[in-house]
């Protein structure tokens, strides 16, 4: 076996960040769960997920982080892409024991399998050593509580907006005064890019225009209103008068604004958004 200190990583074509990447599972989870219960389950969703799953993504993300498919961040330890790299004479023997840990599997798995095909124990737990599967599950960085899991989503979690509009200058206009009081801002033209993209992040606030291809804007808010969505949902139209006030917001709509924009009264509100996520924390 070659000496790990002198193996070169590559250089990643895709880096991520496990806990990012996690609260967006969590997110997705929570949102799958909620819809089966018939009602918001909030944070114990995303304790589940991580109960149930938070192990075996570890897994999975250091596999990949060693095969060079992506360069996971608090995972690395000098050797992505080591998998990628003859470091052993036996390439063979190392693929059978990542497929072993692929499975689930554990190094007590990895040695009971060398026994029953008769290979060099010794050598074995030398490949088990050069992996680290056991260390890059739970290494210090990782190690978290349900509890401290779910604060460190809230922690990280910068203000957000979805901007769901097909007309690109008011698209753009909208933009641009969410950004400017310090909300992430997210900008899609369509209903159907609208229901995909709340299914995998969190959005503190919506504004929707009524008149979108394919769905219709209290088609989004209704779903939204289904799903046990608290956040504010504002609606924008150039045609408020053509809809029943009542009818927009038993859809979901928790304000409605008229186009053309009243600027003032569109930063407020979201001011007021902004400041409530910040007070959370």
């Amino acid at each position: 076996m070659m000496d790990i200190s002198s193996f070169k990583p590559l250089e990643p074509e895709r880096q991520e960040s496990l806990f990012e990447v996690s609260a967006s599972k969590a997110h997705s989870h929570k949102w799958i769960e909620s819809e089966k219960a018939g009602r918001d389950l909030g944070d114990d969703a995303v304790v589940e997920w991580y109960r149930k799953y938070w192990r075996i993504f570890c897994r999975e993300c250091y596999i990949e982080h060693l095969q060079g498919e992506c360069f996971w961040i608090e995972l690395d330890n000098g050797d992505f892409g080591l998998l990628r790299n003859r470091f052993h004479d036996n390439m063979k023997l190392v693929d059978e024991i990542v497929d072993i840990f692929k499975r689930g599997g554990e190094n007590l798995d990895v040695v009971n399998f060398a026994v029953k095909s008769g290979l060099d124990i010794a050598e074995v737990l030398k490949l088990l050593e050069v992996l680290d599967i056991n260390a890059r599950r739970i290494s210090p960085a990782v190690e978290i509580t349900a509890k401290q899991f779910v604060e460190g989503i809230r922690a990280s979690h910068h203000p957000r907006c979805l901007v769901v509009e097909d007309d690109l200058s008011s698209r753009e206009l909208l933009v641009n005064i969410v950004e400017s009081i310090g909300l992430e801002c997210v900008a899609l033209e369509t209903g159907e890019d609208a229901l995909e993209e709340v299914q995998t992040r969190r959005f503190d606030v919506f504004i929707i225009d009524i008149m979108l291809p394919g769905k219709h804007g209290a088609e989004v808010a209704w779903y939204l209103k289904r799903h046990s969505v608290s956040c504010p949902i504002i609606a924008v139209s150039a045609a408020l008068d053509s809809w029943s006030q009542d009818d927009l917001i038993d859809c979901g709509f928790t304000d409605l604004i008229a186009k053309p924009f009243d600027l003032d009264d569109i930063k407020k509100k979201l001011i007021e958004v902004h400041d409530a996520v910040i007070a959370r924390r």
